[in-house]
């Protein structure tokens, strides 16, 4: 009897064992599928693939995989072999989409972006007038600006989709000695609600801020009495502009009616950073980048910029962090600054020969371009991954003219007179319309395109929808 406990308790610490080696085992096995590792029956070992996940609009179409239609359809996961792979989307009345990407041990190559566009773009005119002219649409993309010119020239808002386009101010016709008013440009406040815009009366040149409701008119060169030359809202409240007066950076109080005093001399250049305010400062012939918040705080972001007689300068935050792409004029070598505020910024050069720079909507990607020269850089896959992310633009159609964001992965691009869609890095450039001047902007939903386009008599302002 006491020989069959013994025995029953050896038989059930052994079960035991075994359980929990399997589970061991079990878990070994779920943490290695889990991350991407396979037993290769061909070789004997066990190897770490990588996971790609491919989205679309539309949805639900076929994938199709190195020339081969597998049997699943978008949104689609697996796991990948490491190395280039070619992926390939189509469907009946679309562009066909195709992409090689590289899989990488262990890593998800993410492709949520991937969009077919109809061959049959559906166009909707908006307005038609002989010219348009400064045509600019508000941050929010809800709203559209423009001066129609002409014996009766006038700046016009639309809110974009609409088609129904608002005189908001009627130039001052000539009178007497006095010339016609001509209107020169016009740009929407960061909020939408106002606009400011130049024009000039002989050699006069005059800034007015008009409230996209309607209403009273702020005419700023009668109150103030300054040369306003280069004059800009400010990013939090339109209230509030900066100018570089010939003593130095200062600020305009709308509502206070003041001016304040010379927050900062030897300014050549500033641009608005959200709540701060970016400027060049030189002295004794040595250019540095700084900012000054709404406090009047100042900080010394840059000791000694390259030298140049211009700088592009653009902002943006992605993942709590500021980040600065900085092209001097002359040298044309973008340079990327990431917690520029910080202590301790970091600095990397992406591209030479390059005149600007433009981040996407959410500051995980940037592209330095000139017309003949392309470059994006993938800050989120640098973070992830430590590689150099940067890919340069090729094949392209023609030289470039302007470029801006349609969303987080696409940029809309002027060329030749000509209105593309590509990816961020230069692939699946689809032409979407002729156009006329520069204006494109996605609309604040993401499925369509207002631009201009050339029609007969005139100039249109159109919405192409292409998704």
């Amino acid at each position: 009897m006491k020989r069959m406990v013994i025995l029953k308790r050896i038989l059930m610490g052994f079960g035991y064992g075994v359980l929990g080696l399997a589970v061991v085992m079990m878990t070994f096995a779920l943490v290695a599928y889990g991350n991407d590792y396979t037993y290769d029956w061909q070789t004997g070992q066990i190897v770490q693939r990588g996971h790609v996940i491919l989205a679309s609009l539309p949805s639900r179409i076929k994938v199709k995989a190195d020339g081969k239609l597998l049997g699943d359809k978008t949104p689609y996961q697996a796991v990948w072999d490491v190395g280039d792979h070619t992926f390939e989307l189509a469907r009946d009345g679309y562009r066909t989409w195709k992409k090689t990407v590289s899989v990488v041990a262990g890593q998800v190559t993410l492709i949520n972006y991937a969009i077919l566009v109809p061959n049959e773009i559906r166009k909707t005119i908006q307005d038609t007038r002989e010219q348009i002219g400064a045509p600019v649409v508000s941050s929010d993309r809800r709203h559209l600006a423009y001066i129609v010119p002409g014996t009766s020239p006038a700046v016009y808002i639309m809110d974009v989709g609409s088609g129904q386009p608002i005189k908001q101010y009627q130039a001052r016709a000539a009178s007497g000695e006095v010339s016609q008013e001509v209107l020169e440009s016009v740009v929407w406040s960061e909020d939408a609600s106002h606009l400011l815009v130049r024009s000039k009366i002989g050699p006069t040149t005059t800034y007015r801020i008009l409230a996209a409701g309607g209403g009273e008119i702020i005419n700023l060169t009668d109150i103030f009495k300054f040369d306003f030359s280069g004059i800009a809202f400010s990013g939090s409240n339109w209230r509030q502009l900066y100018w570089i007066s010939p003593e130095g950076l200062r600020r305009v109080d709308v509502d206070s009616r003041s001016v304040s005093a010379v927050l900062a001399d030897n300014v050549s250049q500033f641009w608005i950073a959200g709540e701060r305010t970016l400027f060049v400062r030189k002295v004794l012939a040595v250019p540095s980048l700084w900012s000054i918040d709404r406090s009047g705080r100042q900080q010394q972001l840059i000791a000694a910029l390259t030298a140049s007689d211009s700088y592009s300068v653009t902002y943006a935050n992605f993942d709590g962090s500021d980040e600065l792409a900085v092209v001097p004029r002359t040298a044309r070598v973008g340079t990327l600054y990431r917690n520029i505020f910080s202590d301790n910024p970091t600095t990397r050069v992406i591209a030479r020969d390059v005149d600007a720079a433009s981040f996407s909507p959410d500051g995980h990607l940037v592209v330095f371009y000139s017309p003949l020269k392309q470059v994006a850089y993938d800050i989120k896959r640098n973070d992830l991954t430590g590689e150099d992310a940067s890919y340069e633009w090729r094949d392209q159609p023609d030289s470039l003219a302007s470029l801006t964001w349609f969303d987080n992965y696409h940029l809309l691009s002027v060329r030749g007179g000509k209105l593309y869609l590509s990816e961020y890095d230069g692939f699946n450039v689809v032409e979407l319309a002729a156009i006329s001047g520069l204006l494109a902007s996605a609309t604040n939903d993401y499925k369509s395109v207002i631009h201009t386009s050339p029609v007969t008599g005139g100039v249109a302002i159109t919405v192409s929808e292409i998704r």
